[in-house]
């Protein structure tokens, strides 16, 4: 087993050719920079983690050379007096760069500006510019196309590099990372028969394990055999056979819907949440009461939707059902009187039993859901 791996490296270096860059993949790194919470480090690698899919550059290889570090350079941070509640506004730089974590070469950088806010903390306000970044982003897509190109490049044009850098990696016993910092060598670039031969290196090092061979055990002096009684012969009872039990699988339970309301003058109630495979989209119903503020014109809208596997959905709209309306500005929300809005998300080409996180705004409040369970018709 240990060996197929290096296998696995030679099969993929031979068949690199004019695909080389295509086979070049990428991991997340995880942020450094001092500032954030825990929380916000683990959605930023996550959000670069979907980018990486998105564009199908991500790999499950553990010792993968090519790192895409992100870094999130906070600038100037405001506080504005909301209608109902004060907003915290950070802006800021989101940079991704490319680079190879066994040498440290650095390939492409991509860096563009963002922005976010919230009725709360500044923590808040930064969780939501992180959501705001869009995985789609053109940008992104070119930061690719251009690291894979110049990762083929540095490649085709620095093989005694290249070459010397695998003997240190072999030399200190990490042969799986040297086979993985030479899976992408492109078989036009001259040393390519020499990083064939230092592949197979690399298996033949790999220790292997020998069977043991049990030692036989030592012989006991044969004794005469007793002469066989003779038994009398059973009679035989009718066999019956009982119908196999089927287990069924249970199914995992889906986690707990949490709903939070930053503001305490609006109350929120999800009417329903039901999902359509033919539109593939997903309509949720809700009503929003305002307890506080006597006839309050507001702006509604859905702001975010994301599901289990991590896709962003940014496509909303609202629907003229039910007696709602479908008006985004200008809602009249009088006091204590309750406002029914249905919201679309489209685009949903995959059935998914929950949405992990929805987010929506009345003016500066946020209503935000956790596990919002999708009934598919």
């Amino acid at each position: 087993m240990k060996k197929n791996r290096f296998l696995w490296a030679l099969l993929l270096l031979v068949s690199l050719g004019a695909a080389a860059q295509d086979n070049i993949h990428f991991v997340a790194g995880t942020p450094t920079q001092k500032g954030l919470s825990q929380k916000n480090m683990d959605a930023l690698k996550l959000k670069v983690e979907q980018i990486i899919a998105r564009n199908n550059a991500g790999t499950a290889s553990l010792y993968n050379a090519f790192v895409i570090q992100p870094e999130l350079v906070l600038g100037e941070t405001k506080k504005t007096e909301g209608l109902l509640r004060d907003v915290t506004l950070v802006t800021g730089e989101f940079s991704l760069t490319a680079r190879n974590k066994y040498d440290d070469s650095v390939y492409g950088t991509a860096v563009i500006e963002v922005q976010g806010d919230a009725t709360g903390s500044k923590d808040d306000a930064i969780a939501s510019l992180i959501s705001g970044i869009k995985v789609t982003d053109p940008a992104f897509v070119r930061f690719i196309r251009t690291t894979r190109k110049r990762i083929a490049d540095f490649y085709q044009q620095n093989c005694p590099v290249i070459i010397k850098k695998a003997e240190v990696l072999i030399d200190a016993g990490l042969l799986n990372e040297a086979a993985d910092y030479l899976s992408i060598v492109p078989e036009t670039v001259p040393c390519y028969d020499e990083v064939l031969g230092i592949l197979q290196k690399i298996g033949k090092r790999e220790p292997q394990e020998s069977p043991v061979t049990p030692e036989p055990a030592p012989e006991e002096p044969a004794s005469p055999e007793p002469a066989p009684e003779v038994q009398p012969t059973p009679v035989a009872e009718p066999v019956t056979f009982s119908e196999p039990v089927v287990v069924q699988p249970e199914k995992s339970p889906l986690p707990e819907c949490k709903i939070s309301v930053s503001c305490n003058d609006l109350s929120f109630e999800l009417v329903s949440c039901e999902g359509n495979e033919t539109a593939e989209s997903i309509r949720v119903y809700a009503r929003f009461t305002n307890t506080g503020v006597t006839n309050n014109s507001a702006t509604i809208r859905m702001t975010s939707a994301i599901d289990p596997d991590g896709a962003t959905f940014t496509n909303f709209s609202q629907i003229e059902t039910n007696g709602c309306t479908s008006w985004t500005y200008g809602n009249k929300m009088p006091k204590g009187v309750r406002i029914g809005k249905v919201f679309e998300i489209k685009g949903v080409s995959t059935p998914c039993a929950t949405l992990s996180y929805v987010e929506m705004t009345v003016d500066n409040c946020k209503v935000i859901i956790h596990n919002l369970p999708v009934d598919w018709k």
